[in-house]
């Protein structure tokens, strides 16, 4: 399972789990989670459910092309709602039974740590699988 934020800390991790599928001839998951962030204030509650479809498709366009860009592989692509991320991805690690979790971390550490929290700690410290964090490699992109 690879949880994917767009980000390029999010890419160094597919990068990483696809070396690792290959070798053992994995199916790879790319998860991303569709939160409650959507700006839908002022919205009708049509107009706001147009505006969070939108950001699903969106987001589904993306990762698909991503998951296009690897040949010969068992890529499949979810996205799922839940305002809390490490809820969300804790939640579908449970259900979908995953062996391993491939994550990008921002490499934070000290008082950032501890005023922005992590997301990659808090599925450390919580998750039923092991956990592979890649902070080595400097991500391709930034958002």
């Amino acid at each position: 399972l690879i949880p994917y934020d767009f980000s390029g800390f999010s890419d160094v991790a597919f990068e990483k789990a696809v070396e690792i599928g290959k070798k053992f001839d994995s199916k790879i998951t790319l998860l991303t989670i569709i939160g409650n962030d959507v700006d839908t204030s002022g919205m009708s509650f049509s107009r706001a459910q147009e505006a969070q479809d939108e950001e699903e498709k969106k987001a589904k366009d993306e990762m698909n092309k991503i998951k296009e860009s690897i040949e010969g592989m068992d890529i499949s692509v979810e996205i799922i709602h839940n305002s809390s991320t490490v809820d969300g991805i804790l939640l579908f690690v449970e259900k979908n039974d995953i062996d391993l979790i491939v994550m990008g971390s921002h490499g934070r550490s000290g008082f950032k740590k501890l005023v922005l929290g992590s997301v990659a700690s808090a599925i450390i410290t919580r998750a039923t699988c092991p956990v592979l964090t890649d902070k080595s490699s400097k991500p391709k992109r930034t958002n």
